[in-house]
């Protein structure tokens, strides 16, 4: 049984990075979609870290896990 995560790396404005993980995001999921996404995130000040924001995308990615059960 395979497991997706997207991760997205945001820049903060004193340089360091902060992460959001979604599990079981939707399939096909395309760097365009996902960057608007983001920027959204951004542009609506919605990440704020130890009083520091969100200014620019870093990268997005996904992870795959497989679970293998053993019987």
């Amino acid at each position: 049984m395979d497991e997706q995560t997207l991760t997205m790396v945001f820049t903060l404005d004193n340089g360091d990075t902060h992460n959001i993980n979604v599990d079981m995001p939707k399939e096909n999921l395309t760097k365009a979609s996902t960057d608007a996404v983001m920027q959204n995130i951004i542009d609506q000040q919605a990440i704020v870290e130890d009083g520091h924001k969100a200014v620019a995308i870093k990268e997005a990615y996904i992870i795959t896990e497989t679970k293998n059960v053993l019987a």
